[in-house]
C-alpha cells in the first residue's frame, strides 16, 4: 500500500497511510512594508514563519487571517491578493498526520492610521537578509510578495 510522506516540525520524515491523513485549509498573511516583512518565530524550532492559522469550521480565509492578525497585533489588516498556494503534509505534536492546503495572502495596513501593538509576538525582518533556511515555511510566499510590490 502506498504511503504519504509527512514531516514533523524538525523536518524528520514520517510515512503515513493515506486514510490516516486529516485535512484542513490554513491561511497565512504576508505583510511587507519598508523592505521588511512581519514574521513570527515558530515556538518549537525558532525559525521564522508568516502569521496565520488553520481555518475553523465555517470560517473564510479572510476572516481567519484578519482575526489572527488582530489578535497578534491589535490591528486589522486589509486583505490583498492571494500570493501563493501550497500543500503541506505534517505530523503534529500529538502524532496526527495532516494534509494542509495553505493559502498565503498579501496584507496591507488599513487606511486608518493604525499602528502595531507593542505587545505583538511578531517581528519585522529585513527582506535583504532573509534566507530560506531561516524560515519554517512561507519563504516562497514572501518572495511572491516582494515581486508583487515591484509592479
Amino acid at each position: 500500500m502506498a504511503t504519504i510522506i509527512c514531516h514533523d516540525v524538525h523536518g524528520k520524515t514520517v510515512p503515513v497511510a493515506p486514510e490516516a491523513l486529516l485535512f484542513r485549509p490554513a491561511v497565512y498573511g504576508v505583510f511587507i512594508e519598508n523592505n521588511q516583512v512581519l514574521l513570527q518565530k515558530h515556538t518549537d524550532t525558532n525559525l521564522w514563519r508568516p502569521p496565520g492559522a488553520l481555518l475553523a469550521d465555517n470560517e473564510t480565509p479572510s476572516q481567519a487571517i484578519r482575526h489572527t492578525f488582530r489578535r497578534l497585533t491589535s490591528m486589522t489588516p486589509r486583505l490583498g491578493p492571494m500570493l501563493y498556494v501550497e500543500d503541506q503534509y505534517l505530523v503534529d505534536n500529538e502524532q496526527r498526520a495532516w494534509h494542509l492546503a495553505v493559502l498565503y495572502y498579501a496584507l496591507e495596513r488599513p487606511s486608518t492610521a493604525a499602528t502595531l501593538s507593542d505587545a505583538s509576538k511578531l517581528e519585522w525582518v529585513a527582506l535583504e537578509t532573509l534566507q530560506r533556511q531561516q524560515m519554517q515555511f512561507g519563504y516562497e510566499a514572501v518572495q511572491a510578495g516582494r515581486l508583487r510590490l515591484k509592479f
